[in-house]
């Protein structure tokens, strides 16, 4: 995909101030609109692309909660375009997720309709607008995506991390919330390299964002429930990492 020149936006320059001072940002909901210029139509869009996730069959724990697909880009160094790379089994090592590490788990790709939003082109730019300046220079960046639904139901709980405090083995790390329906619980939890804890926030509103210095913090999410019982509960979110590649 091919995103238009535009200077860098001064949001992104306060965003990137903030990480690199604190290794985390939390940018509420109202704001990333405002930065993602972005409007109803569009969101809704992109909403309805967590509607057609499949079910992850590779969690070790046996759980049925997750909901995923995923893919991958690259974002050229100095240009401001990203290319979608060739689809490919993701795979973690067992020292970054010891509960689903070490094997080649086979996910969907990302559909056509997400990979055609203008929310999508908007935020990645943005993400690597930020990043380029917390490392103080242009870099040219591997991008995961992974957009999730956990479920909650009377008789099973989701778990958003359920490999529990960890970090993803890159260099930055996005959440981006989406949608959340009758859910009680997703506390995040972020702490630095010792474990202590540095903040404790839940995303709540449709693009509340978080994102963290991979290599100086950990992360995790605490279970979700349904709010009501005997409705189902669920929470959509967009999880975005960021590799720094050789030029």
């Amino acid at each position: 995909m091919e995103i238009v020149k535009r200077p860098v936006d001064r949001h992104a320059t306060v965003v990137s101030n903030l990480l690199v001072q604190n290794n985390y940002v939390f940018v509420c909901g109202k704001r990333m609109t405002h930065m993602l210029s972005t409007n109803v139509d569009e969101v809704v869009r992109f909403k309805h692309c967590w509607n057609h996730l499949e079910r992850d069959r590779y969690m070790a724990d046996g759980g049925a909660y997750r909901y995923r697909r995923y893919g991958q880009f690259v974002k050229t160094q100095g240009a401001r375009q990203i290319s979608v790379l060739p689809h490919e089994p993701y795979s973690q090592p067992s020292a970054v997720n010891p509960l689903n590490g070490d094997i080649a788990r086979h996910f969907e790709p990302l559909s056509d309709r997400f990979l055609t939003s203008p929310i999508l082109e908007k935020l990645l730019l943005l993400l690597s607008d930020v990043y380029d300046l917390a490392e103080g220079e242009a870099r040219k960046w591997n991008i995961r995506l992974h957009p999730y639904r956990i479920v909650a139901n009377d008789t099973q709980i989701g778990k958003p991390t359920p490999e529990g405090l960890h970090r993803d083995g890159v260099n930055y790390i996005a959440s981006l919330m989406i949608s959340k329906i009758n859910v009680a619980g997703g506390e995040t939890t972020i702490t630095d390299n010792n474990g202590d804890l540095l903040e404790a926030l839940t995303l709540e509103k449709t693009f509340d964002l978080v994102l963290a210095n991979d290599d100086e913090t950990m992360h995790q999410v605490s279970s979700i429930s349904p709010q009501n019982l005997g409705k189902c509960a669920y929470r959509d979110v967009l999880v975005v990492a960021f590799t720094k590649m050789e030029s």
